[in-house]
């Protein structure tokens, strides 16, 4: 019984343990009350709850955050007793300053001046850049600027004093005429490089258009019109440079992107392309048209009584008349166009920014172009408001160029990145293209001479958009290369601009901003100049006739072009037997020119870049 007894009681103690263990697990499972501390927007609360985690507790006490605020601990964290939860409210705002940028100072050296005699041709101005700042606040407490952004509002204008240069440099012989752009002005020498001297004075050439007559007795240049976006570009001059002191004179034509003489010298022929200017980079929309202007007079008589009569009216301005229209060709059709004259000034070379080909003008009873492309590419691009299109260069004969393509991608970029630049010959019948040179980087610049091809091969053929370049010479064929500059320890160019002679004997290119003479049977270079801002060489020799497509006064060219079902372009005179002409008065470019059309179909109107402009 006694046993009985004992079990009855442990059965009855494991009842009362079972209902203690879950009394107390219940009591566990109820939400316990807690104490908290909330500092918040400078006070504290007190907060007394059952909330499980910090997030719960400020929702209790009707804490709104902002999308900034901090919350120490963080809102997941479970409450504890005597908890103090901080929350730092955080704004930020954005605020705009003006910050001057002071003006450079800049000293340029001038031939044109007594040595060491001093000009200020251009006072500095300040401009001002807009900075915008975001503002941090913590509690209302200022904590951190950071700048977000910076334009310049205002450029600043820099301070030119112009410094006459010592001449020290010996008088090197030269065959024909040279001239050249120098801060600004145009220069020339004959026969020697100590007989140079400036053309203008002002310094105000834009460089769009410097050409030199292949009689070497004539100069044409552009200087820019006002900033107003209602004017034209620019405008085309003409000056002589045989007669010393004779002021060059306005040619009234307008808003030209580009311009080159015939190299024929029976035929003062120049071809033409414009643009219109626009508020937005780089300032300019390309027409991608063609123009051919007949500069000779009427009838025959000296330079001096041809510019006094343009400049007093009693001549008529010529009139440029069209042979391309406007258009729209390639993906990079407002950049601009460049030509290239062939050697007989029959034919035209053109490039854009993704083809090279051809432009055939020929001569029955009107002028006809026809339009031939040779080479197409992947364009490249740039990730700026610059276009690159390749320079092309004729064969003194006429049935070759050369020229820099696009390559192909090197590695895992896109086509349009690839970095490589590779040098081509091209037969002008199209049946030859062939890669002399891989790789020489995109502002090799080939000229093609009676001796060889000169070019630039790019120190870095990668980086070649900033790359310095060495200059090479090779045969026709693309063999037997050999540096001809740097002579010793030189840099090398930071852009090749070369010029054969015209006895194709020596190679002028420029170097820290002057000219310099390298003969190809060795030697150092010969310095010409000391103006330190040298740029746009030419040189012809005015002997050398050529024989060409002559264009006389009795044979001028007329307008009205029109599409034939060949893809021929023919000029026709129009209905009055009167040339139309691009801005030649002074009303804007925009009302005077033909406004842009599309280009024929199945011909290839030109898109480029000037290679001068590779840094802007």
């Amino acid at each position: 019984m006694k046993v009985k007894r004992t079990g009855r009681l442990v059965s009855v103690g494991m009842i009362f343990l079972l209902l203690a263990l879950l009394s107390t697990a219940t009591l566990a499972c109820q939400p316990q009350v807690k104490q908290v501390f909330i500092d918040v927007d400078g006070g504290r609360q007190t907060l007394t709850t059952e909330a499980e985690t910090v997030r719960q507790a400020l929702l209790e006490a009707q804490i709104t955050l902002g999308p900034l605020d901090r919350v120490s601990p963080d809102l997941y964290v479970t409450l504890e007793p005597g908890m103090v939860i901080t929350v730092t409210r955080v704004r930020e705002e954005l605020v705009t300053r003006r910050e001057v940028i002071p003006f450079e100072r800049q000293i340029v050296p001038n031939e044109a001046l007594a040595p060491n005699e001093t000009r200020l041709v251009q006072l500095g101005v300040n401009g001002e850049d807009e900075i915008t700042i975001r503002v941090t606040y913590e509690n209302d407490v200022e904590v951190s600027r950071t700048e977000v952004s910076r334009r310049t509002v205002i450029p600043p204008v820099p301070e030119i004093m112009v410094v006459g240069v010592k001449d020290d440099i010996p008088s090197t012989p030269i065959e024909g005429v040279i001239a050249y752009m120098d801060a600004g002005n145009a220069w020339i020498m004959r026969n020697t490089s100590g007989s140079r001297r400036p053309l203008t004075t002002d310094g105000n050439l834009d460089g769009r258009v410097f050409s030199l007559s292949a009689n070497g007795r004539w100069l044409l240049y552009t200087t820019p019109l006002t900033d107003d976006i209602e004017q034209p570009l620019n405008e085309l001059w003409l000056a002589s440079t045989t007669i010393v002191g004779e002021a060059p004179v306005t040619l009234g034509i307008r808003g030209v992107l580009q311009a080159a003489w015939s190299p024929v010298v029976s035929q003062n022929l120049v071809a033409l392309t414009t643009a219109e200017r626009t508020p937005s980079p780089p300032g300019w929309k390309a027409r991608n048209d063609l123009w051919l202007v007949d500069l000779t007079p009427d009838e025959p008589m000296e330079d001096a009584a041809y510019l006094d009569g343009l400049r007093q009216g009693k001549i008529s301005r010529p009139k440029p008349v069209q042979v391309l229209p406007p258009g729209t060709p390639g993906l990079y059709s407002w950049w601009g166009t460049t030509y290239t004259w062939s050697p007989r000034g029959d034919r035209l070379a053109y490039a854009r920014a993704d083809e090279i080909g051809l432009i055939t003008l020929t001569r029955t009873t009107t002028i006809s172009a026809s339009v031939q492309p040779l080479v197409q590419f992947t364009p490249f691009d740039t990730l700026g408001e610059w276009v690159w299109v390749p320079a092309v260069s004729w064969s003194p004969d006429g049935r070759f160029l050369a020229a820099v393509v696009h390559g192909p991608p090197v590695g895992a970029e896109p086509a349009e990145q690839s970095q490589a630049f590779d040098l081509w010959l091209l037969s002008a019948d199209g049946r030859i293209k062939a890669k002399a040179v891989d790789r020489v980087g995109m502002w090799a610049n080939p000229v093609w001479g009676t001796n060889g091809i000169a070019y630039g091969q790019a120190v870095n053929p990668l980086q070649s958009v900033t790359s310095r370049y060495t200059i090479y010479l090779m045969d026709h064929d693309g063999s037997n290369r050999r540096q001809i500059f740097p002579y010793q320890t030189e840099p090398g160019v930071q852009f090749p601009e070369l010029v054969w002679s015209p006895e194709g004997n020596s190679l002028l290119f420029v170097f820290n901003g002057n000219l310099f003479l390298t003969p190809l049977g060795g030697g150092p270079p010969r310095q010409l100049t000391a103006g330190s801002q040298a740029s746009g060489i030419r040189w012809v020799r005015p002997a050398a006739l050529n024989a060409g497509l002559p264009l006389t006064a009795t044979e001028s060219l007329s307008n009205s072009a029109v599409l034939t079902s060949g893809g021929t372009i023919t000029v026709e005179n129009d209905a009055n037997g009167t040339p139309s002409a691009p801005t030649v008065t002074p009303t804007p470019v925009r009302r005077d020119l033909p406004q842009p059309a599309p280009a024929p179909t199945g011909t290839a109107t030109a898109v480029s870049m000037n290679p001068d402009q590779r840094r802007n």
